[in-house]
């Protein structure tokens, strides 16, 4: 792009096929301001000045680069109209059209010479205004969004997290308004909880029932839970609320992203801009990424809250288990019911579980359980009282499904007719967010019981457990309390529990001291205790 070719050029010849695209055709005169000798007819299109306007120098090029810009491009052309230099490029640059306007330019510069003199430059101008617009746009995007990761750091609820995401971006150029809706399972739709930049009439009148096939790009994230994010414009949108409800809002574009962190959904951030192309695929993508951000934040909030909270409710939630489910066919065969009191998803694959069978004799378990495919092995640790045994079981299953859950467990009962799982929350929202995230896994769950639990006098252990240690420590601890590794008569050995897991003994006992120093540092920190 940068030879003007040989000789004279004023004439034009050749440049002709440039009048109807974004490239303007310059010849320069070596003299100062740069006198126009000959420029392409598209010039009068992307800079409102005719080619005779130029040629006369009114005005002289130079007149026509922005102030901030002028002494910069001239020293650049200083610098390269040396002997050797043949072309070069300037740096990109502002020229103020006849509007006023203002236009961002790329200029490749082809010198030419007669007798070793240099007499003009000819130089092909690249309008580039949206493209360093839109890389304007993505820095201002990136910096906003770094300024509000102190604040979510800082954030004291899920409220502020909500209204400052939703501030911050509203106030960007490139993006109208924002808002943040949350899930509501019992209504199956999806529920504005904040907004800025935004009229109420838009989120009132809009119908949000979950529906995959929705024009709504927030609507659809909300519906699945596998998306990373949609974008919609109402001109390709069918007839009807949402393509109605955008073009009266003067919206042309919209893109949500699901707010989530580690399988929680917390929500759906949904955004507005009234440019038909205003979320290409890096800001998408930065906002997707952003989401991530979010959820991890509201993570951090409700953790933060467990910890101080006294108290909490204890969920009953009943959930799907094929027939042929290990366990079910175990509970089956034995007429009885599995009490797991542990699951662990395993390093590579299944799950090690730790529960009672109670009035059955462990013999009979044990032969049973042993003609029960997806029971890789079983054992009984302890005949006193309630038999406890050992169960690794493989991939699939509830057992295995259950590890995804992600919520404080305290128990999985499983018979030959129904499954239940019994674990503890802190708060109303987490019963809605739990039994979402159940369905998601297990197909469907409903609340069969709720129960408010012992207020702790103290430390509210479960939470402590969460907040301190990590998935992996956690588990691991579980599994060798279970398993009576802490027990005076030790039933299991580290070699033996680590085995178990998949994982190698100096791992097992790396997770174990790490996880009591924790939990240590955190009951005598807390206390102040010296």
């Amino acid at each position: 792009m940068t030879d003007g070719g040989n000789g004279d050029v004023s004439s034009g010849d050749g440049y002709e096929r440039f009048a109807n695209g974004p490239v303007v055709v310059f010849t320069w005169r070596n003299e100062s301001g740069w006198p126009v000798e000959y420029v392409s007819p598209n010039v009068e299109r992307l800079f409102g000045y005719s080619p005779a306007e130029l040629h006369d120098g009114n005005p002289a090029y130079a007149e026509l680069i922005h102030d901030d810009d002028r002494d910069r491009v001239s020293r650049e052309v200083e610098a390269n109209s040396d002997a050797t230099t043949e072309r070069f490029g300037h740096e990109p640059y502002r020229i103020v059209t006849k509007s006023g306007t203002v236009r961002w330019v790329l200029d490749y510069t082809h010198i030419v010479r007669e007798d070793g003199e240099i007499v003009r430059y000819t130089g092909y101008i690249v309008d580039v205004t949206e493209r360093t617009e839109r890389l304007e746009y993505v820095t201002d995007l990136n910096a906003t969004i770094r300024s509000l990761h102190r604040a979510l750091i800082d954030a004291d609820s899920e409220e502020s997290i909500r209204l400052d995401v939703c501030q911050s971006l509203a106030d960007l150029d490139g993006i109208a308004s924002a808002w943040i809706g949350t899930v509501d399972p019992t209504s199956s739709s999806l529920v504005p909880a904040t907004s800025a930049g935004i009229e109420a009439e838009f989120l009132e009148a809009r119908p949000w029932s979950l529906d995959t096939d929705s024009p709504s790009p927030a609507v659809r994230v909300a519906a699945d839970r596998s998306s990373d994010g949609e974008y919609g414009r109402p001109e390709e949108a069918p007839e009807g609320p949402w393509r109605g409800a955008m073009l009266t809002a003067g919206y042309r574009s919209a893109f949500s992203a699901p707010i989530r962190h580690g399988g929680i959904r917390h929500g759906v951030l949904a955004v507005y801009s009234a440019d038909p192309n205003g979320f290409d695929e890096r800001i998408r993508e930065i906002l997707t990424e952003f989401g991530e951000s979010v959820g991890y934040a509201i993570t951090a909030v409700e953790r933060r809250d467990a910890l101080h909270a006294e108290g909490g409710r204890e969920l009953v939630v009943g959930v799907e288990a094929e027939r042929d489910d290990p366990l079910r066919a175990l509970a089956a065969a034995v007429s009885a019911t599995v009490d797991l009191k542990s699951v662990t998803r395993r390093e590579n694959d299944g799950a090690l579980l730790y529960g009672l069978i109670p009035g059955v004799d462990p013999e009979r378990v044990l032969e049973t359980a042993a003609t029960i495919p997806g029971i890789r092995s079983i054992e009984c640790l302890s005949e006193t009282g309630i038999p406890l045994y050992e169960i690794l079981s493989g991939e699939g299953g509830v057992a295995s499904t259950v590890t995804g859950l992600e919520a404080s467990l305290q128990s999985l009962c499983v018979s030959g007719d129904e499954c239940e799982l019994v674990v503890s929350i802190q708060r109303d929202r987490d019963r809605r967010r739990l039994l979402e995230h159940a369905r998601g896994l297990f197909g469907d769950a409903e609340l069969r019981a709720e129960r408010d639990m012992i207020p702790a006098e103290a430390t509210p252990w479960a939470a402590l457990l969460t907040d301190v240690l990590t998935d992996r420590q956690r588990s691991v601890l579980r599994a060798a309390y279970h398993a009576g590794y802490f027990d005076g008569n030790r039933k299991r050995t580290g070699a033996e529990i680590a085995d178990s897991l998949g994982i190698a003994q100096p791992t097992f006992s790396t997770h174990v001291r790490a996880a009591v120093r924790n939990l240590l540092s955190a009951i005598w920190d807390e206390s102040g205790e010296e």
